[in-house]
């Protein structure tokens, strides 16, 4: 993220927050895959003396330190230069393409209000830019491993929109409704507790305790060897088809407040469960779910992009001693597969 140093915080009112949030996002999470953006619109030249930015747009037409062509400034009047900064210019959609990448409590702000502020942070941006390539760092091998990293990240992210995003596309969520839930019927729901022990002889000693008046979630927390010990054993609000169906048929069976009176067995060891509550839960509407299966179906569509691409590559493991790990196909890698120390630039 650009420009996220918090000394930006006090510099513009009403809209001192924009540097701080940041202009501009360099990537951005898997679960809300987006179009790839645009290629960046720039003409850069090799270096040259560096004139401080200014707090207004530079005139188009005094790029005096800059080898800009004549049909880059002469562009379409509804996308002029609004900036030039060592010759790279900087477009009017280049300041509206931020804007929607603000915080949302300052998208709405006129645009002439947003305009000289997120011009000067691209400004600000473009400045730092060229100074880091006056000072040869885009050479420095650590800054090189960096920059493929970020370009990595951003064709990971372009194949993803283009395969995984339009898998999760508003008809397809309200497909995927229709299937779970449309016109099926309100389905009944159990919460309960359990304690799990390693033996039926403690599971029985359990039971006589607790009909005698102990607490279950008490004795939960100090017998149980489930994870949900710590919560007293709680599980929740579940289906029928949720869990396993012996645990099904008596958590279904039995009535809010009681417990087992016969130890449950499955692999995991001995079960003791109380009912706590029970209730009819209707399907839910569409825009309670809607962004779950958004999600769902994103998560899906990445998995297969995914499983789809290891299928069509050659792919190897290695130990974290750079042995072998299982099978090791007969090919000749592109790279050295322990990659040698790099030398940093001479000065």
């Amino acid at each position: 993220m650009l420009f996220a140093s918090s000394w930006w915080r006090s510099l513009f009112h009403p809209v001192a927050a924009l540097a701080a949030a940041g202009v501009l996002s360099a990537g951005m999470a898997w679960a809300q895959v987006q179009p790839a953006a645009p290629s960046p619109k720039a003409a850069e030249t090799g270096p040259a003396d560096v004139k401080p930015a200014e707090s207004k747009p530079v005139e188009a037409t005094k790029p005096s330190e800059s080898a800009i062509k004549p049909h880059d400034v002469l562009r379409s009047p509804s996308d002029p230069v609004v900036g030039i900064v060592e010759g790279h210019l900087i477009y009017l959609s280049d300041v509206g393409n931020a804007v929607p990448q603000l915080p949302e409590n300052l998208r709405g702000l006129p645009f002439d209000t947003l305009f000289p502020v997120v011009l000067d942070r691209l400004i600000d941006h473009q400045a730092l830019v060229a100074m880091a390539r006056r000072q040869h760092l885009d050479d420095d091998p650590q800054v090189k491993r960096d920059i493929e990293a970020g370009i990595n990240r951003i064709l990971e992210g372009a194949l993803l929109a283009r395969e995984a995003a339009p898998k999760a596309s508003e008809d397809k969520i309200q497909a995927r409704y229709n299937r779970q839930y449309l016109g099926k019927p309100a389905t009944e729901e159990t919460r309960a507790r359990h304690i799990l022990v390693s033996t039926e002889e403690e599971a029985k000693k359990l039971i006589a305790e607790l009909n005698k008046g102990a607490d279950f979630p008490t004795l939960a927390k100090q017998k149980s060897k489930d994870p949900d010990a710590e919560n007293g054993g709680d599980l929740g609000f579940f289906r029928r088809d949720q869990v396993w169906p012996e645990f099904a048929d008596v958590a279904f069976a039995l009535q809010p407040g009681q417990v087992s009176q016969t130890p449950l067995h499955n692999e995991f060891g001995w079960h003791i469960i109380k009912v706590e509550e029970r209730r009819i839960l209707a399907p839910p509407i569409y825009s309670e779910v809607h962004d779950a299966i958004r999600q769902a179906l994103l998560q899906e569509a990445v998995q297969h992009v995914i499983d789809q691409a290891r299928s069509q590559l050659s792919i190897r493991k290695f130990n974290v001693d750079g042995s072998p790990l299982g099978a090791v196909p007969d090919i000749t890698p592109a790279q050295p597969l322990v990659k040698s120390q790099e030398v940093p630039p001479k000065p």
